[in-house]
């Protein structure tokens, strides 16, 4: 176990830039948190965190900086993402994908604040805990988080948690998943909607005029899952409405009969190509107005999707591979909650929870932007997709890094040329 007592060299501009409007213990807490948090195995509470940072301090100190210390974690997380897109150098028109996905984890604190009812994926079982939604922008292959935003039920804010976090922070009200995911559309940078061709990627949660006319409202263009149960008014050749028809009986017929085959790429390299089937209608579903629906069928396994585009000029098999990349947040999600503590907090009150997921999130950020920095100025400034190694493998090359940074202070000050020889066979292993 190496304990963060310094902040290697390469990695200090990047921190510099998610600390640049806190103050100075809210700085030194900030950028040793992420980086034990991206570096250490296992647990990722405030003990277990504590155990890896400066010793001198007091776990107390630490569990103020989760709890009570003001600073702006969204504004931090921000920040530091929109200082890797800098150092990508976003050419004009460039294509940049906003994934939106809600999560949850189960919580076993039953004094902890905003608990509801939650069934993680592969449970069967309904349990106490937290829904929480994220958002990761798709930059040339690279995943870069934006946005961690905790959801509030309305029978919280009425209970006496509840109002005592009004008390606390009166800005808090409730909002729904779509109310929350339209105000994270609304901080993307203006000059994106002039600049970059934006495509917002959402599942079939989100397919309604909430979240929908939020994307519409920026300029951007979105991929989103219907609902099989939505009614498709077609357009007619002349512009007029047709029948009315439930997507999920007019798919089937529309791609036997009118679809044709598409060979999509793989989404890794070394993996086979993907079979789908696709076909393609205009018109208008309720509370969206005038979209493009492309029903895709995958040749594998026979599932059916309706895919909804407000791009009604979009090629259908390009709308297909572009909600293809939206499972990347699931991946993501799974290896956030794995290996990079989201949800393992052990905070009573919704400030320490807040601060920790965005946490986790700059703990995957700072991560993708060794991985960058490690390939040289061709992965900043290169136009093609870029594909990352895994969380666990960019773990592991974090921790080679610390290790060398420890290994190279030691050789300014050890005279014991055994010790140090013995230092750099082990880093030549691993």
């Amino acid at each position: 176990m190496i304990v963060i007592d310094q902040i290697p060299p390469q990695l200090q501009y990047f921190l510099g830039a998610a600390v640049a409007e806190a103050t100075d213990p809210q700085r030194y807490w900030l950028m040793r948190a992420v980086l034990a948090m991206a570096a250490s195995m296992g647990k990722r509470n405030v003990k277990a965190l504590w155990l890896l940072l400066d010793p001198e301090h007091a776990r107390s100190t630490l569990n103020d900086f989760f709890t009570e210390s003001p600073w702006s974690a969204p504004a931090a997380l921000q920040s530091a993402t929109l200082y890797v897109l800098e150092q990508m150098k976003l050419r004009a028109g460039e294509r940049i994908e906003v994934i939106l996905d809600g999560s949850q984890k189960a919580k076993r604190g039953a004094k902890m604040e905003a608990l509801g009812w939650v069934k993680e994926a592969g449970s069967k079982e309904w349990r106490k805990g937290h829904r929480f939604l994220l958002c990761y922008l798709r930059v040339r292959g690279v995943l870069l988080p934006w946005a961690v935003d905790l959801y509030l039920s309305e029978k919280f804010l009425k209970s006496e948690s509840g109002r005592a976090l009004k008390e606390r922070r009166p800005e808090t009200r409730f909002r729904t998943l779509n109310e929350m995911a339209a105000e994270i559309l609304a901080s993307l940078p203006a000059e994106w909607e002039t600049q970059c061709q934006v495509v917002v990627l959402m599942d079939s949660g989100f397919c309604n005029p909430t979240a929908c006319q939020a994307v519409r409202a920026r300029g951007f263009q979105y991929v989103v899952a219907a609902q099989s149960s939505r009614v498709l008014v077609k357009r007619t050749g002349t512009g007029g409405k047709g029948k009315r028809c439930v997507l999920k009986t007019h798919a089937p017929g529309r791609l036997n009969y009118q679809g044709w085959d598409v060979r999509l790429p793989p989404k890794r390299g070394g993996r086979k190509a993907r079979f789908f089937r696709v076909a393609e209608d205009v018109g208008s579903l309720r509370g969206l107005g005038v979209v493009k629906v492309v029903y895709s069928r995958r040749k594998s396994d026979g599932s059916v999707l309706s895919l909804v585009s407000s791009d009604t000029g979009a090629d259908a098999r390009a709308v297909a591979l572009a909600y293809g990349w939206r499972w990347e947040i699931e991946v993501v999600t799974k290896a956030l909650k794995q290996r990079l503590g989201l949800g393992q907090y052990q905070c009573r009150y919704y400030e320490g929870m807040v601060h920790h997921l965005h946490l986790s999130l700059l703990a995957h950020l700072i991560l993708t932007a060794a991985e960058l920095q490690r390939r040289g100025p061709k992965a900043w400034t290169h136009s093609a997709t870029l594909e990352l190694p895994s969380v666990g493998i960019l773990q592991t090359r974090l921790q080679q890094e610390l290790w060398r940074s420890l290994a190279q202070r030691l050789r300014m000050t050890c005279t014991d040329k055994v010790l140090l020889a013995r230092i750099d066979r082990a880093l030549g292993a691993a």
